[in-house]
């Protein structure tokens, strides 16, 4: 739980925040610097998927074919589900990942990367990605909950593309939003997401409280996240457009001050 700062642009707003656990800290440190208070309530745990799938896909792989991760966390336990004898494959691959966090992950693990991401989402990562390399064999290393697009707009321009699931989600065991509204005294300023599985998950916890809870206004990290918050019915939605915290507080001030990137139904 964040504590009041006096003087920012979010002072005496009150946030929940559905991001998981692990990668929840950069952006409650951002909003309570801004005054925020939040409320840390995890939607989803990411946890490592079966390791053969991921070792298996390495054993043929282009020399000099292209991994995709889209995750810092995928990064993590890409790396953890491999073993020392697998790195041999890895010696000439080329490395693409969304954003800095994610390419951060790369480097962690001794590999240089390619093609790097601002953090604006998988369509930007296409876009780089069909302009740095000609078609090869690609890998995108994912979790179950992640979109097809990368695969789907890289086959489309002829790549020999792959998925392959390093993650897997699951529901955080204590989510509820049920409980939400005595947590969290007085009016919320909003729900935050960080992606479309993260608004699945809380919906799936909300019992009678779904009505309300689609009044309560949210912030998406990024336009995939938006769309899902729209089909789902919710009544006003802000854009973060990239997953930073900088762009966190400014979807959120923007909420706040009537929004420049808002949608309301």
């Amino acid at each position: 739980m964040g504590s009041i700062m006096s003087g920012g642009h979010l002072s005496g707003s009150r946030w929940i925040l559905t991001r998981p656990r692990n990668r929840a800290a950069s952006w409650c440190d951002a909003l309570t610097i801004e005054g925020a208070e939040v409320l840390l309530a995890p939607a989803l745990e990411l946890v490592e998927a079966e390791s053969e799938s991921v070792r298996s896909s390495l054993a043929n792989f282009s020399q000099d074919g292209l991994l995709v991760f889209t995750s810092a966390t995928t990064v993590q336990h890409f790396f953890s589900l491999i073993e020392q004898e697998d790195h041999h494959h890895l010696k000439s691959v080329h490395w693409a990942a969304v954003g800095p966090a994610t390419a951060a992950a790369i480097r962690a693990g001794g590999y240089e990367v390619d093609v790097e991401g601002q953090g604006m989402g998988a369509e930007e990562l296409v876009t780089q990605v069909i302009s740095t390399f000609n078609r090869c064999e690609v890998i995108h290393y994912t979790s179950d909950a992640g979109l097809p697009i990368i695969i789907d707009r890289l086959s489309a321009a002829e790549f020999t593309t792959s998925r392959v699931e390093a993650s897997k989600t699951q529901v955080e065991a204590d989510l509820d939003p049920k409980s939400w509204k005595t947590d969290v005294q007085g009016s919320w300023s909003g729900i935050i997401f960080s992606s479309p599985a993260s608004v699945r998950a809380v919906l799936s916890r909300a019992g009678d409280t779904k009505d309300s809870l689609l009044e309560v206004p949210a912030v998406a990290a990024g336009v995939t996240t938006a769309n899902e918050l729209q089909v789902q019915g919710w009544a006003q939605i802000e854009i973060a457009e990239r997953a930073t915290s900088t762009d966190l507080v400014v979807a959120c001030a923007n909420l706040l001050g009537g929004g420049t990137m808002k949608w309301s139904k």
